[in-house]
C-alpha cells in the first residue's frame, strides 16, 4: 500500500503493575497505586491510544483480561509500568501467549526519596524492587524488551519513549509490506542477492515481482490529462534545462504516471527496479529517474538495479524520518578523507519542498535509450547537515545485519556530472571505514535519512532480533 495512505498512529498496551497481596494486608494502599497508574497513562497517551482494562495488573486473572484487550484491539506494544512492587508470575505467561515489544517502565510516585519517607509513601517508590524478576524472566525466555527507568517529570524519559515507540511505529510500517520487483536484478550485482523467505519471517516484508511487460501496459495506457497536468505542475516548480527534447520530457512524464498506477495497483510500499532494460524496450525507450523522485516524495521509495534489501532499508528511513535517499560510494576524495556519494539521476524530491530552486530537471547525461535518453534531477545545492545511512545485508550464516553510519553532509557544490552527488565526511577515516563496513559484508547501496536515526535503528533491530553494527 501506498506510504502516505498508512496509518501509523500506534496502539500501546498498558500494564500498571502491582501486587494483589499487599491489599489483603493494607487496602488502604490500593487507590493510590491505582491513581500513580492513571498518572503515568496519562503521560503515555502523548504517544499514541493507549488500551487498558482500567485495573492494576496485579495478578494472573487481570493479566489475562489485558492479554484479551491487547488481543481483540491488535496493540503494537506493551507497556508495564511499576506502581509498586510486582512479581513476574502475573504477566510473563500473557506476554508470552501475545508477544509484541515490550518496554518495562522501572518508576515510582517521587523523583526524589524524602530523608523522612515513611511507609505510606515507600509502598509507591519500590517498584524497581520487582523489575529484576519480570527482566529475568523475559531474559531466559529470550523475549527482547526494553528497560527505561525514570520519572515521568525527567525529559529525557519521554525521550527514551519517543524512540522506542519510533522504532516501533517503523516495524510496523515494514511488518505486512509489499516490495515491488520490477524486472530482476542488475547481472552480476550478486551483493544484492538474498532468501525472500529469510526476508519475509524476519521483516514481514514479501517481494512481488512485476513484469517489465507490465510497466509497458500501464505506460500504453496512461492517462493524457495525467501526463499534461504533471507537466503543468513541474514547469512550474522546477528549471527545466534547455536541451531537454520535448518527445524525451514528454515519456519522462508518461513513465511517471505508469509507475504510480504500477504502484497503486499492485498495492506497493517500496520498489526496486532493473530499468536499464526499460529504457531498451522501444515502447519506453527513456530512463525512469523522474518518476522515481516524484514518487519518493510521495512516500513510496525507490531503489535502483534491483536491490530489495536496500528498498527497504529506505522504507525504513522514510518511516523514521519522512524522508530518505538512494545513494552509493562514488568516489574518495583522499586528499579532503571524503565520499562523494550519488546514484543516477534519482533523489527525493520531498527533501527540497521548501527549496525547488536547488532542483533542475535536465537531459540524462549519459543514458542513452532507444528512445532517447529521458529526464532526470540535477541537485545544484545539497542541504548541509547531519545524516544516516543504512545497509541491510544477510551474513555469512544468512542472519540479517543492520549495518548503520552516521555522516555529515558537507556544505560543499556537487560535481557536474549532471545527476545528484554530495559530498560527505565521517567520523573515522574514510580507508578505517571502508575496512569496517566491508568486514561486516556490507553491500554497496544504501539508503540515507537527514538526522541522527541511530539509537532508532538501533532498538528497531533489538524488535526484530537481528544484529546491529555500527561503523
Amino acid at each position: 500500500m501506498n506510504a502516505q495512505l498508512k496509518n501509523n498512529e500506534l496502539k500501546i498496551g498498558y500494564m500498571p503493575l502491582a501486587h494483589d497481596i499487599y491489599w489483603k494486608f493494607f487496602p488502604e494502599f490500593e487507590q493510590p497505586t491505582a491513581e500513580l497508574g492513571n498518572t503515568l497513562r496519562e503521560f503515555l497517551s502523548q504517544f499514541g491510544t493507549i488500551y487498558e482494562t482500567d485495573e492494576l495488573i496485579d495478578c494472573v486473572p487481570r493479566a489475562q483480561d489485558a492479554r484479551r484487550l491487547f488481543q481483540a484491539e491488535d496493540v503494537d506494544a506493551i507497556i508495564m509500568a511499576t506502581c509498586t512492587y510486582s512479581t513476574p508470575d502475573d504477566v510473563i505467561l500473557d506476554l508470552k501467549r501475545f508477544p509484541r515489544p515490550i518496554i518495562v517502565w522501572n518508576t515510582q510516585a517521587s523523583a526524589v526519596i524524602p530523608p523522612d519517607m515513611g511507609f505510606d509513601q515507600w509502598m509507591l517508590e519500590h517498584g524497581v524492587t520487582g523489575v529484576p524478576g519480570i527482566t529475568n524472566l523475559l531474559e531466559r525466555a529470550n523475549m527482547p524488551y526494553f528497560l527505561i527507568t525514570g520519572h515521568y517529570t525527567q525529559p529525557f524519559v519521554a525521550k527514551s519513549f519517543d524512540t522506542i515507540l519510533k522504532a516501533v511505529a517503523a516495524f510496523k510500517r515494514i511488518w505486512g509490506s509489499r516490495l515491488g520487483m520490477i524486472g530482476h536484478l542488475y547481472p552480476g550485482m550478486l551483493d544484492f542477492g538474498y532468501d525472500p523467505t529469510s526476508m519475509y519471517t524476519t521483516f514481514g516484508a514479501d517481494t512481488a515481482p512485476i513484469s517489465e511487460r507490465t510497466m509497458v501496459a500501464a505506460f500504453e495506457e496512461a492517462d493524457e490529462h495525467d501526463i499534461a497536468e504533471l507537466r503543468v505542475r513541474l514547469e512550474k516548480l522546477y528549471s527545466k534545462a534547455d536541451d531537454l527534447p520535448d518527445e524525451e520530457f514528454d515519456r519522462s512524464l508518461q513513465i511517471a504516471v505508469a509507475l504510480k498506477r504500477v504502484v497503486e495497483e499492485n498495492d506497493l510500499d517500496a520498489v526496486t527496479m532493473y530499468c536499464q532494460s526499460l529504457w531498451q524496450r522501444p515502447e519506453i525507450g527513456v530512463v525512469p529517474c523522474l518518476g522515481m523522485s516524484l514518487l519518493m516524495q510521495e512516500g513510496t521509495f525507490f531503489a535502483c538495479e534491483g536491490d530489495v534489501p536496500t528498498a527497504l532499508s529506505g522504507m525504513i528511513l522514510q518511516s523514521l524520518s519522512g524522508a530518505a535517499l538512494f545513494t552509493e560510494i562514488w568516489c574518495n576524495d583522499l586528499a579532503n578523507d571524503q565520499f562523494l556519494m550519488g546514484h543516477s539521476g534519482i533523489m527525493n524530491l520531498r527533501l527540497f519542498e521548501d527549496r525547488p530552486q536547488d532542483i533542475a530537471v535536465v537531459r540524462h547525461p549519459w543514458w542513452e535509450g532507444c528512445r532517447g535518453r529521458g529526464a532526470c534531477l540535477e541537485v545544484i545545492t545539497m542541504p548541509p547537515g547531519e545524516g544516516t545511512m543504512l545497509n541491510l545485508t544477510p551474513g555469512k550464516d544468512n542472519r540479517w545485519r543492520m549495518i548503520v553510519t552516521k555522516v555529515e553532509v558537507l556544505e560543499k557544490h556537487p560535481v557536474p556530472l549532471g545527476v545528484p552527488n554530495f559530498f560527505v565526511k565521517l567520523e573515522k577515516p574514510i580507508g578505517k571505514y571502508l575496512q569496517d563496513l566491508t568486514a561486516l559484508g556490507a553491500a554497496h547501496h544504501f539508503a540515507m535519512a537527514y538526522g541522527d536515526w541511530t539509537e532508532h535503528l538501533q532498538a528497531l533491530a533489538k524488535i526484530l532480533q537481528i544484529e546491529y553494527s555500527y561503523v
